[in-house]
């Protein structure tokens, strides 16, 4: 798909939460989502500068994810919404790596899709209390809550709500200034999603269909043990519980 605006990322968001059976405004879950969708999905400690990887087949029957799981929880959901939008949305079924500094046209629209699918506007729009709307101010408060309700980082919930024109550019740079792990703490928000997690953690049947393969004969032990070790069954801490 060519460049596309934001309203165009709006529309595609809407329709794919319609198609997945999602409401057009409450929050998602990003592993569930990506169960349901069958995304074997692999959370691994990579550098800092790249958030993640993504590839289809040929003929759209499986694909895969690659999230470091080094970001923040919060930036580990925007990174899944963003491939999303490179595994329905790009006809080019080649691999795709997300990592910081890229600014290729394709990068800017996977960035509006996410933000879209993520925080929906109408549900944005309900969040933010009357008189903040009415006065054109967005409090710390209701962006901290927003964080918390949608599952994004601090600087993700600012982008959009500049995005959509609930913000202003000073008002960003004064909003994104504060120390969110502190502020969230100070009014009572589990901080886990401004900190790291899920090192280990696979989602998937990849599993489920070696071990049908071994079962059938269709593979030996050796190679059935070789299949779960390459995808690191087993490696590291299977930390499924935080971080939705």
């Amino acid at each position: 798909m060519s460049k596309i605006n934001i309203d165009t990322a709006e529309n595609l968001a809407a329709q794919f939460r319609t198609n997945n059976g999602l409401s057009l405004s409450e929050p998602l879950n990003a592993k569930t989502l990506l169960r349901m969708l069958n995304i074997i999905t692999l959370y691994r400690p990579l550098s800092d500068k790249l958030y993640g990887f993504s590839m289809k087949s040929a003929d759209e029957k499986w694909r895969f994810m690659l999230i470091n799981s080094n970001n923040t929880r919060g930036r580990q959901h925007f990174t899944i919404a963003h491939e999303l939008y490179h595994l329905y949305y790009e006809n080019t079924p080649r691999p795709h790596i997300s990592k910081d500094g890229f600014t290729a046209e394709s990068e800017k629209s996977a960035n509006l899709f996410a933000g879209a699918l993520l925080m929906p506007k109408s549900g944005i729009l309900q969040a933010i209390p009357y008189e903040e709307l009415a006065g054109g101010n967005v409090s710390l408060a209701t962006t901290v809550t927003m964080e918390a309700l949608y599952q994004v980082s601090h600087s993700t919930i600012l982008i959009r709500l500049k995005e959509l024109k609930l913000i202003t550019k000073e008002q960003y740079e004064k909003l994104f200034s504060v120390k969110i792990i502190q502020e969230a703490k100070m009014m009572g928000y589990d901080t886990d999603l401004y900190k790291n997690g899920n090192h280990g953690l696979i989602l998937g049947d990849f599993g489920a269909k070696a071990k049908k393969l071994y079962d059938s004969g269709i593979i030996s032990e050796g190679h059935y043990l070789e299949l779960l070790n390459k995808i690191g069954y087993g490696a590291g801490e299977n930390d499924d519980s935080a971080g939705c």
